[in-house]
């Protein structure tokens, strides 16, 4: 027999006969036989071998349309397979992880690896042996590293990989039919609401709908399929008041399934009423400066909860500089409630739990939620704050000092909440609650109160620029869209725009009140050291995830709050008239 024959028996012996059969088929099969070869053979000349090898791949199929004004400006079809490889060498004492290059341009963290679309068995092998390969070898880099750097410095003594116990769970390989002309649809109704407002110079309609599979192998026995899907529409809108000032506003709109979402008349109703409030905007009046109580309801409370607080709930580790220049660079990293599990951060009837099991809040779908996160631990509550006190931190595999233990949410290539839960004791009926805030007015000598009913995402605006500025000490919360004056006879008046002048941990421990009701709200979630943390893992490939937050809370009245008109120059607006209403 030649050589070349002799390969190509090889090559069709190897291939699993029931591959298609085996749990997760084909691909799981090619994830899990090129894992244990690796572990059996993956080591150059007298270096070390690999302790810990996990396989991750996310299966996206995607539809997404946008248009503007009715007229459909793009559609696109997408079908991706990418693999994020985890190679760890040394120890789980102390392992190629949590160090920070001098050089972080251009990390393997991230870059996107992509597999074959087809089941073919013999070429998801060749693929996987070849990012192995290369990962394995930066792996070695970063390890010897690190060792150099921790020759002149100390470290903390706490493991760089936490031990977990092995969890197999293979859900069913399916999908959900994704309709390109709904999609289309959709985006095109609810743009073309903005042809009847004049006021809107520029508006934005999109609809994403997913099918997406994880597939997660590790070498040390932990495995999973899960199949989710997702639909995402949103409807974005800028206007400009007659002094040139910026104004934006959305309205989103999640669900697992297309049918779960709202009613389209019910969704048309909701964009024309951010519109309608748009509208109001732009004849209001400024507020230069207000400081005294504020009240935040609905979107707005989980919103500030979300880009304030959630990140303070992180296990955030400080990884080791391979220039100590960048010391005080990665300081600033460091999450303050890490010292402050055992103290007081809320009000004491107010109580805080991450629940990635939880599928509805007060009637809204809680979206964030997983049985199993991404380095294959399972889903579960966390308690987080009770009675006030901080009681723990969400972690991943990495731990920090006093949290060895994985609270199971890593999400792709990064640690956050899922559904966070916001309970009140001797919560208030909205009634008792206005008048708890008025009284405070009153205290105060305010002429007027503030309440925020809408917090700006920074991940969605028609002009990503047009954000609050916070100093680096300070809690980093966007603008507040929709808020209003509030006077003691009851009379509301929106306010132009407005932006938290300040905004500390000291706050939350300030919340004199919260509402007995509370409302469900799902949002996206991006945290602004995530793309630095991502560089000091062990992650060889972008592993992307759904990063959406459902925030579930009560309304919550601060005592004490100051708010100013947002600083700087504001462009002028457009010489000619818009060609819609001309």
């Amino acid at each position: 027999m030649t050589r070349c024959a002799l390969a190509a028996a090889l090559a069709v012996c190897c291939v699993p006969t029931h591959a298609a059969d085996a749990p997760g088929g084909v691909l799981m099969q090619a994830m899990r036989d090129e894992l244990a070869r690796s572990m059996d053979t993956l080591q150059m000349e007298q270096m070390e071998r690999p302790y810990f090898i996990a396989y991750r791949v996310n299966d996206i199929e995607a539809l997404q349309a946008t248009a503007r004004f009715g007229a459909l400006t793009s559609s696109s079809s997408t079908r991706t397979r990418s693999l994020s490889v985890e190679v760890r060498l040394g120890s789980r004492t102390l392992d190629n992880t949590n160090f920070m290059p001098s050089r972080l341009g251009g990390s393997p963290a991230t870059r996107s690896i992509l597999l074959p679309l087809e089941d073919d068995y013999r070429e998801l092998r060749r693929q996987l042996w070849l990012t192995t390969d290369a990962a394995y070898k930066h792996a070695l880099e970063t390890l010897a590293k690190k060792r150099a750097a921790l020759k002149t410095r100390s470290r903390e003594d706490v493991p760089d990989f936490s031990t977990e116990s092995p969890q197999a769970s293979y859900g069913e390989l399916q999908s959900e039919e994704l309709r390109t002309g709904r999609v289309e649809g959709l985006a095109r109704r609810l743009s073309g609401v903005f042809r009847e407002m004049p006021h809107v110079d520029d508006s934005r309609a999109s609809t994403v709908t997913r099918n997406r599979t994880r597939y997660y192998v590790d070498s040390e026995g932990s495995a999973f399929v899960e199949f989710r899907p997702s639909v995402q529409v949103l409807a974005q809108a800028r206007t400009q008041a007659a002094d040139g000032m910026v104004l934006q506003d959305f309205e989103t709109f999640y669900a697992d399934r297309w049918h779960e979402l709202p009613d389209e008349d019910a969704i048309i109703e909701r964009v024309r009423a951010m519109g309608a409030s748009l509208a109001s905007r732009r004849a209001a009046d400024y507020v230069e400066r207000y400081s005294g109580p504020m009240l935040f309801e609905g979107q707005a409370a989980a919103e500030l909860l979300a880009q304030a607080l959630a990140p303070r709930l992180l296990a955030i580790r400080v990884p080791v500089a391979e220039n100590p220049n960048m010391d005080g660079f990665l300081t600033s990293l460091r999450n303050p409630f890490v010292d402050k599990i055992g103290a007081r951060v809320l009000p004491r009837f107010l109580g805080v739990t991450d629940d990635p099991t939880l599928g509805v809040c007060a009637d809204a779908p809680m979206l964030g939620g997983y049985a199993v996160d991404d380095n294959g631990v399972p889903a579960g509550p966390t308690p987080l704050v009770e009675n006030g006190v901080l009681k723990s931190l969400l972690a991943s595999r990495n731990p920090i000092a006093g949290i060895l233990r994985s609270s199971g949410n890593q999400r792709g290539d990064f640690l956050l909440p899922s559904n966070l839960v916001v309970a009140a004791r001797r919560g208030m009926t909205a009634e008792e609650l206005h008048e708890e805030f008025m009284l405070l007015v009153e205290e105060r000598g305010n002429d007027f109160g503030v309440v925020v009913r809408r917090v700006a995402n920074p991940t969605l605006k028609l002009d990503p620029r047009d954000s609050a500025r916070s100093a680096p000490a300070q809690l980093n919360v966007d603008r507040l869209v929709r808020a209003f004056k509030v006077f003691p006879d009851g009379r509301e008046e929106p306010i132009r725009k407005v932006e938290l002048s300040t905004i500390s941990d000291a706050n939350f421990k300030e919340i004199i009140a919260a509402s007995a009701a509370s409302s469900g709200h799902t949002l996206p979630l991006v945290l602004y050291n995530s793309a630095v943390l991502r560089v000091t893992s062990a992650f060889f490939g972008v592993s992307p995830a759904q990063s959406v937050v459902s925030v579930c809370t009560p309304d919550l009245l601060f005592e004490e709050l100051t708010v100013r008109k947002p600083p700087g120059n504001v462009p002028r607006p457009p010489v000619a008239a818009h060609p819609f209403f001309d």
